[in-house]
Formats: structure tokens, C-alpha cells, sequence
């Protein structure tokens, strides 16, 4: 059976103006490779304006094939004390925005079947957009799915190498709330990165890059599982971001619903990176474009008195001076500038806001790995 038959469900979630074909997508690719280029490891540090970080990195990379390890961590979690001060007024400034509760995802009542929804990035020289069918909104959740929640400590988990061997899982587990970026693979990893999931992002384009489109069925098999690990979790899905990915959403939805997936679906407005943005700009930081690991800290500062961050390390090289993986689940190439993201910038705002106690940004093993 081809993968087009067996990914497609007979009604399909989205009737619209995009098709199969993906050469928009790659000449979109080749036109603008100079905003989404992906920076080479030596080009990592050009990002990096914090004196003491770079003095640190270089320690790192010095460090590299001693027997003694003389370099200290990025961060010092020992001694870190929350700062409830900074996170009140964090908490008050997102919500001029937006609001985790209420806006997370759209809901039914926000959009009914034949409303248009347009992609906030499209192919050459067109705007597309997309009719919401019956089997989406029927997808769309009913009532806010952080309706009137708040937490006391939040986890939030990116994919970074520096995870490998770091013995945080057990530590990622304890928290009351676990933010995880881009569907991770959490088995085999379990003792570095833990398996609570409570709200997990994916880019539709992970069905390409890690399932190859289901060439091979064992492919179609392991997203399956993969989705069936969230053991009714959210799993929010940026739908609307870009037109090319409109059939990776469409054959995930159909999916859930075929083999009946406990898991809750959440779909951000279109104007979700917008707020986000916005917020982002009206501080000192003025980060051009969140990643989704920037995103996952926005709503957990909004909904959590307490945020930890792990995995959040866009350099190629730990304190004892060992490689790391861009991810810790897969040997792809080193990358710290990724469609936009400026990964090590957005470090230096973790970093910083680690020191003013409005976050707690792990950068080294867990003290309780042994």
C-alpha cells in the first residue's frame, strides 16, 4: 500500500489549496537560505555577547582531551533561589498578550467547518490558506485544554546532547507539570530525560525528518507508538504555520482517530507566534523569532510558580570537554542558527534570566544521577 493510501483518511482532516507536491517548498528553501541557514560549528560563538560565557565556552573547548576537569558550569543550580519578584511581574507582562488558559488552542466554537484559516508562512509569491473541514474541528477541543490550571513546579524539556548521560530523568519526573519540545523519542532514554509527559509540541515536519513520510510501514508503526506514549496528554500541533506541512497535520489527525490515541489534541490561533513574538520584543531581550523551546517557557512561566529548564544547549562541547549531539536521540549535525532560531541567543536569555531567579537552567549532569 503506498504512503499516500495509508495515511490519508477517507474524509481527510483539511480541504484546501495545497496538494501533495513539495517544489514550492524547495525553491521557498534555495530563496531563502540566508534567514535559515544553519550556522557551521565554528560559527557558534559569533552569536554569543555574554563575557563570561565566552570565557567559560573557551575553558570547555581547552578542556577537550585533559584528565582534570577545571571548568565550571554555565550555571550554578547549588545555590539558585527563585526570584518570585521577577516571575510576578513575567507572569502580569505575558498575560497583556496572551493568556495559557484561555488561548492555548482554538476551540470549536472560535471556527466552524468552511471558515478559512491562512498559513502564517506560504509558498512563492501566494498566501495560502486552508477551509477547515468537519473532521478537523471535530479535532478542535471544546472547552481550554489549561482551563483554570496553575502548578507549582514545571519542567520544561528540550532535545539538546547535553541530556546524553546526564542523569536528569528521575529529576524531570518530579515535577507536577512536563513541557517537552518536537515529540521526542523517550525510549531507551528514559534515565536521562525521564517519560512524564504532559504537554508535548510537534512540528508536523518531524513525520518527514524522523518517520520519512511512512515509507516503511515499521515507520508508520513507531510514530504510532510514539503518540501512544503520551498516555492522554496534550499534544499541541502548530497547524497553521506553514502550507507545506498542511499534509503532515492531516495524516497525524487521522491517525489519532483511526487507532483510537488517548492523547488531546491543541491547535494554536494563527496569531499564537504573533503574541508570543510581541511579548518577546517588549523586553530587553527582543528575541526576533521564539523557538518552541522560548515558546514552552512562555506559557510555563505563565502557568507555574516555578520553571526549571533542561536540554535547553546550543554548543557543541560540555565542561569535561566531550561532543555533544545537536539532539540527544539522533547524530544529526551541529546547529545553533535553525530556521531562524538563534539558539545561542536565546541561551543567554535563559542564562540571564537563571540569574535573576525567574528560571532554573540546567546545564550539567543531576545531582541525584550517581
Amino acid at each position: 500500500m503506498s504512503a499516500k493510501m495509508a495515511c490519508n483518511g477517507t474524509r481527510g482532516i483539511f480541504r484546501g489549496s495545497v496538494g501533495r507536491k513539495r517544489m514550492g517548498f524547495l525553491v521557498l528553501m534555495f530563496l531563502g537560505l540566508f534567514p535559515m541557514v544553519v550556522f557551521l560549528v565554528q560559527q557558534q560563538w559569533t552569536l554569543v555577547r555574554d563575557k563570561a560565557l565566552l570565557k567559560t565556552l573557551e575553558c570547555y573547548r581547552l578542556q577537550s582531551g585533559a584528565k582534570n576537569n577545571n571548568c565550571s558550569a554555565l550555571t550554578d543550580t547549588k545555590s539558585w533561589k527563585r526570584n518570585e519578584t521577577v516571575i510576578k511581574d513575567m507572569q502580569e507582562k505575558v498575560k497583556r498578550f496572551f493568556d495559557p488558559t484561555g488561548n492555548i488552542s482554538l476551540l470549536k466554537y472560535q471556527v466552524k467547518p468552511g471558515d478559512r484559516m491562512w498559513f502564517l508562512q506560504s509558498r512563492i509569491f501566494s498566501h495560502s490558506s486552508v477551509t477547515v473541514s468537519q473532521s478537523f474541528h471535530n479535532m478542535l477541543p471544546s472547552r481550554p485544554p489549561l482551563e483554570n490550571k496553575h502548578f507549582r513546579k514545571c519542567a520544561v524539556v528540550g532535545n539538546s546532547g547535553i541530556l546524553l548521560h546526564s542523569g536528569c530523568g528521575r529529576e524531570i519526573d518530579t515535577h507536577d507539570f512536563v513541557f517537552r519540545c518536537n515529540l521526542p523519542e523517550l525510549e531507551g532514554h528514559e534515565r536521562d530525560v525521564g517519560t512524564k509527559s504532559n504537554f508535548t509540541t510537534m512540528n508536523p515536519s518531524v513525520i518527514l525528518t524522523y518517520y520519512k513520510d511512512f515509507v516503511e510501514p515499521k515507520l508508520k508503526e513507531r510514530f504510532i507508538n510514539r503518540l501512544r506514549r503520551l498516555e492522554g496528554g496534550i499534544l499541541f500541533i502548530p497547524a497553521f504555520v506553514a502550507t507545506w506541512e498542511n499534509e503532515h497535520v492531516q495524516w497525524t489527525n487521522d491517525i489519532i482517530v483511526e487507532h483510537n490515541i488517548n492523547v488531546r489534541t491543541a491547535y494554536p490561533s494563527p496569531d499564537m507566534e504573533k503574541w508570543i513574538t510581541g511579548y518577546w520584543k517588549s523586553t530587553k531581550y527582543r528575541v526576533a523569532r521564539p523557538s518552541s523551546g522560548l515558546w514552552m517557557y512562555t506559557f510555563a512561566v505563565s502557568l507555574c510558580d516555578e520553571v526549571h529548564l533542561y536540554g535547553m544547549y546550543p554548543f557543541d562541547i560540555d565542561r569535561y570537554g566531550r561532543n555533544v549531539n545537536y539532539h540527544y536521540y539522533d547524530p544529526r549535525p551541529f546547529a545553533t542558527t535553525h530556521f531562524g532560531h538563534d539558539m545561542p541567543i536565546e541561551f543567554q536569555v535563559f542564562k540571564s534570566l537563571h540569574e535573576k531567579g525567574a528560571l532554573r537552567l540546567q546545564t550539567d549532569k543531576c545531582q541525584s544521577s550517581g
